[in-house]
């Protein structure tokens, strides 16, 4: 399908839900009996360029109240656009449709031994190698990044995560440092070992910079990752079949984890994120008012 390019609102929402390797073949949420499509695939032209192909649309919460969600896959769109680009524009769009909670899911490689193909992560911190792109959206923000994956989302998606590791015979963990490297090539292995040193866990090309800009525009965010192989140099050399069969059988389930995720999520954040957007703005607003 041809996502077509609008310079109208879109559908205002609370939600949105940022898809990988779980909703890289599937499409988007639609295909779940609770969704109720109300846009499908649209591009909005933004002042940062086209953002990737959103769609909008409503589901029901355990409570029995509808949300709207935003489902989008940022590493889809003009490829001439750019990376940078591209993720600006989303989160450009995202705060103007009133997003405040994100949840994401992707795929990911092992830097330890510890985590194995098909476990999957919920990271609780990040190391980024990636160019910094922050402080577009609201400029002279200062965004402190203090537990920076949201409690409230962080929580859900662990829940849900270990009923899906129960029926899967699989594993799942609520601590990781997720590293990001720029790509579009994979890591060497002494860039591998070299991060592993840094403390990281994990490595991919998601995560950021959308953990980031999510709280510049005030939203909470938070990702589950599926393990797909060993990066470069952990074990002596990869198994592409096994990569292959994952990303084939059962990684299309982990955007089913997110949906779930996002539904069981209090209506009202529990959480602290939205005090550390401005730390520094909201301590010199204390000051003044202490005057």
């Amino acid at each position: 399908m041809v996502a077509s390019s609008e310079t109208g609102q879109i559908a205002a929402a609370e939600y949105a839900i940022l898809g990988g390797s779980g909703t890289g073949t599937l499409g988007s949420p639609e295909g779940d009996p609770r969704a109720r499509v109300v846009q499908r695939e649209k591009v909005f032209t933004t002042p940062f360029g086209d953002t990737p192909p959103l769609t909008n649309f409503q589901i029901t919460d355990d409570a029995g109240v509808e949300r709207s969600v935003l489902f989008v896959r940022p590493h889809e769109g003009r490829p001439e656009a750019g990376r940078e680009a591209r993720i600006l524009a989303l989160f450009w769009l995202l705060q103007r449709a009133g997003v405040r909670r994100i949840v994401a899911e992707s795929g990911t490689a092992s830097i330890t031994q510890h985590f194995h193909p098909r476990d999957l992560i919920i990271p609780h911190d990040f190391i980024d190698l990636t160019r910094q792109c922050g402080g577009q959206l609201v400029p002279g923000s200062m965004i402190s990044m203090r537990d920076p994956f949201c409690p409230d989302i962080r929580e859900a998606l662990w829940q849900r995560s270990r009923r899906f590791a129960a029926d899967k015979a699989t594993r799942v963990f609520n601590r990781a440092v997720h590293a990001t490297v720029e790509g579009p090539r994979f890591e060497t292995a002494a860039e591998v070992a070299a991060l592993a040193r840094l403390g990281g866990d994990i490595i991919g090309q998601a995560v950021t910079p959308a953990v980031y800009l999510a709280r510049e525009i005030g939203a909470c965010f938070a990702t589950v990752e599926m393990v797909l192989n060993y990066a470069e140099g952990v074990r002596p050399e990869w198994d592409f079949d096994l990569l292959r069969a994952i990303v084939q059988e059962g990684a299309e389930e982990l955007g089913g984890v997110a949906l779930d995720a996002l539904v069981a999520l209090p209506p009202q954040p529990e959480c602290s994120c939205a005090s550390l957007r401005d730390p520094v703005e909201r301590g010199e607003a204390r000051a003044a008012a202490q005057l």
